[in-house]
């Protein structure tokens, strides 16, 4: 068999991806296993069942293949972190081993960022946040201390004083080293599941770590640590991170405080002190992976090393040596950092396949390094950035000579009619910028479906940006190796090379802010399936091998053109079923309320929430684009606090808004004058809604308003003064209370006629109010629905609507819950967590 490589790692993929897919008990995969790999011994010895033997080899590598992925993921000792915790936040003690330390600066550097962090010199951030992972051993119940296993993530948040006015947490936090024993005291559960559609799926995340982290902890105070004696650890590792901080302290002393976060973020992989808004730009232009330590940086380390080893004339096999050895250096260097381990595994795969056949064979050396990969972590295949690195990989190898040859055909022919002499001085510019071209575009097409599925980005000139900021991004590399190098060995050559490095780094960020903002320089995309990804990819592999398989150029050309048609044309027919659907999405303690109408048009109201992340980037905006939502015909924000409208700048960041009302008492207030200055500079249209009022172009919807009245003097508080809305299609209705209290409860009991409804929004979060039974028993609703999260929700209100017999819904509970208002009725369906 031609390339063994190839079909062993394929059967392992198909494994893995059936395993993951699949509960199939362990047992049942081995006796299977077992089973099959008798089968292909009394093959092997039987000529007449001989041709057997490879189908059956296939089905027992793939079968043991399953059998591995699951001993790696699910199997779980009966004292195991995930048998003992909840998602429920719960007070613990909780002692284990430190076995991936937080990055470690040492009192000068912290010194210099207390300083300039009181002199308003860099941003203080409003959590700081120190993390590491442990492998717990104890936690203490009511009975004593009890072994547990698993690995936990913790997460220490400081107080402010503590990091800005004193440094008592440096002595503590210094003995955060790797193999070091702690007890520690604070808020522990496990990671909740995605409580919306299309949400990141953290838990998943987690779990796909090596190690896997099962369960998280929040420390707020360094007081509740107890560090105690160190564990037998590693000598290897322990060297790894002590070299890792050693590096890290050593970017921060010598390059220029606002230049230090990005070049740690390039060489070393260290990103918590990089700004959202550098992250954002580099995402926006296309260039994550310049910031994002991968395969690309090993790439350029190895680029780095050939040029000079060529130019010396050194022959191959020394080359190939001395390129395995700095690939090594270099992920040692970086603290092991899974990305990088991910590409030098690649690396030194792929160069030692050359030592070992001596010829490159590219096919069988990327293929070996992805089975050695998957190997070591099964769940990397899931990992965004190896799906990205392979396809890159192979895009480069396969499609850059291909476009070389296709878009400049007629240079490449002049070229192997010139002689050296003939060539002017501009020849190895010209073919550096040609190649540089095809070896971006190539890796662009290889990676763009899984770009715009999962990031919802469209970068059309990425193969540009590329050739403009590689330079850049090459000299802080090598004049970033040079200072770790360097930094305790010759001081002097360490401060030069870091004063160029953080000079390219301001020229860089410069450049890439520009890029960014640039008009048409990106677009946000809902995203193709994984159907049409499928037909991508297909279409690619067609396109590449039509020589081979011998396809004429014209039917892949009309295979692309009808798969495209399909797919676009399919979106025609999205609103022929005529319902009307209403989906209150899981944000915590805030509102994010979706609408879509039978004509197609999208209202929101409300999206915003008390959480510390953007919920209208991380939950909103997935979910518009998972329903194929590219335009928000009105936005409602019912009243001016942040948990109501905090996410309004992202969806309209993402998404075309054409409106964006409220009631006049929002647009009046401070808060409301700072949203109306915004939504001006976007051009996009206000109004105000007061009660009697009714929106059009919803038809055959009817949206009426039922609160505030149109006065101010009306009603006082922010929340009574909130908007309610009643939406009615086909003789079924609901109305949308958001935060009112008493007051506002009663002003909308005075006209009582308008409130019958079927499905209600409970005010204020589910909160008890006084006369929430007067407006229960007036609106008589067959369904309530709660936005809220643990511990807001008012047992009391609860007990209300269930004497009534009315069905209960809880976001917190249950996920989001979606409303469908057609023909047959009401049909609830809720998004388990």
């Amino acid at each position: 068999m031609q390339r063994p490589a190839v079909f062993i790692t394929l059967l392992l993929i198909f494994g893995i991806c059936v395993g993951s897919r699949t509960k199939i008990p362990i047992y049942l995969t081995l006796g299977t296993g077992f089973l099959l790999w008798v089968s292909c011994f009394l093959f092997v010895y039987s000529y007449k069942f001989s041709i057997f033997f490879l189908p059956c080899l296939s089905v027992f590598f793939v079968v043991i293949s399953i059998a591995y992925y699951d001993s790696r993921t699910d199997f779980l000792p009966t004292n195991h972190i995930e048998r003992v915790l909840t998602t429920h936040k719960s007070l613990q003690r909780i002692t284990g081993v430190i076995i991936n330390q937080p990055v470690l600066l040492d009192e000068n550097t912290v010194n210099k960022q207390l300083l300039q962090g009181k002199s308003g010199q860099i941003s203080r951030k409003s959590h700081y946040k120190i993390s590491f992972i442990i492998r717990a051993e104890e936690i203490e119940t009511a009975s004593g201390w009890k072994n547990i296993s698993g690995i936990v993530k913790v997460n220490i948040y400081p107080s402010k004083e503590e990091i800005f006015k004193t440094n008592n947490t440096l002595p503590v936090v210094n003995k955060f080293v790797y193999g070091q024993r702690v007890t520690l005291f604070g808020y522990a559960f496990l990671p909740k599941p995605p409580g919306n559609p299309y949400e990141f799926d953290y838990k998943s995340y987690l779990q796909r770590q090596m190690p896997s982290v099962r369960g998280l902890m929040t420390v707020v105070n360094t007081d509740n640590i107890q560090v105690r004696g160190s564990y037998g650890n590693n000598w290897f590792y322990s060297f790894i991170y002590a070299l890792n901080n050693s590096l890290n302290n050593t970017i921060y002393t010598y390059t220029f405080r606002n230049s230090a976060p990005l070049i740690s973020s390039m060489l070393l992989g260290d990103r918590a002190n990089l700004p959202n808004e550098t992250i954002d730009n580099f995402m926006k232009t296309g260039i994550i992976h310049f910031i994002a330590i991968s395969g690309f940086n090993v790439g350029i380390v190895v680029f780095t090393v050939l040029l000079p080893l060529r130019f010396l004339g050194i022959n191959q096999t020394l080359s190939t040596l001395i390129i395995l050895l700095i690939v090594t250096l270099y992920t040692i260097l970086t603290g092991l950092n899974p990305p990088v381990l991910r590409a030098g595994m690649m690396a030194v795969v792929f160069f030692c396949s050359f030592l070992v056949r001596r010829q490159w064979d590219i096919t069988s050396g990327i293929f070996a390094a992805m089975f050695f990969i998957l190997i070591r972590n099964p769940s990397d295949l899931f990992n965004i950035g190896f799906q990205l690195s392979v396809l890159a990989t192979m895009g480069i190898v396969y499609g850059s000579l291909k476009i070389e040859g296709a878009l400049f055909k007629t240079a490449l022919f002049i070229e192997t009619l010139q002689v050296k002499a003939e060539r002017g001085r501009l020849f190895f510019l010209k073919k550096y910028l040609r190649k540089s071209f095809c070896i971006s575009l190539a890796a662009w097409l290889a990676t763009l479906p899984l770009t715009a599925h999962y990031f919802h980005l469209f970068t059309p000139f990425i193969p540009i940006t590329n050739i403009i900021v590689f330079p850049l991004f090459w000299i802080i590399i090598v004049c970033g190796i040079v200072l770790l190098t360097l930094g305790t060995i010759c001081p002097p050559l360490a401060s030069a090379s870091a004063w160029l490095a953080s000079n390219t780094d301001m020229l860089l960020e410069s450049l890439v802010s520009n890029l960014a903002s640039l008009p048409y320089s990106y677009f946000y995309v809902s995203g193709p399936s994984q159907t049409e990804i499928l037909l991508y990819y297909l279409f690619i592999v067609l396109l590449l091998s039509r020589n081979f398989l011998s396809i004429d150029l014209a039917k892949i050309a009309l295979f692309g053109l009808l798969s495209a048609n399909i797919f676009i044309f399919s979106d025609l027919f999205k609103f022929t079923n005529h319902s009307l659907k209403i989906t209150c999405l899981d944000v915590g303690h805030g509102s994010a309320i979706v609408i879509q109408f039978p004509n197609g048009k999208n209202l929101l109201y409300d999206v915003g929430s008390w959480q510390n992340y953007d919920i209208g980037k991380n939950i909103v905006a997935p979910f518009l684009w998972g329903q194929h939502i590219k335009k928000i015909d009105l936005v409602i924000l019912s009243h001016e606090h942040q948990d109501h409208f905090s996410g309004l700048p992202s969806i309209i960041e993402r998404f075309r808004v054409k409106s964006v009302y409220s009631q006049p008492h929002l647009f009046s207030s401070e808060e409301g004058q700072r949203i109306l200055a915004f939504l001006s500079k976007k051009n996009i249209r206000t109004a105000t809604l007061s009660h009697g009022e009714a929106l059009k172009g919803f038809e055959p919807a009817v949206i009426k308003i039922l609160h505030p009245l149109p006065f101010v003097s009306d009603v006082t508080t922010i929340n009574d003064n909130s908007c309610v809305i009643k939406i009615e299609y086909l003789g079924y209705s609901i109305v949308l209370c958001s935060d009112i209290e008493e007051r506002g409860i009663e002003s909308i009991l005075s006209k009582s006629s308008g409130i019958r409804t079927d499905i209600i929004q409970m005010p204020h979060h589910g909160s008890f109010i006084n006369n929430i039974e007067r407006l229960i028993n007036t609106a008589q609703p067959t369904y309530a629905f709660i936005n809220s999260c643990d511990g807001i929700t008012s047992p009391k209100t609860l007990d209300i609507l269930r004497r009534h017999n009315i069905i209960v819904l809880q976001t917190h509970q249950e996920g989001a819950i979606t409303f469908n208002l057609d023909n047959n009725g009401i049909t609830c369906t809720t998004f388990d967590k």
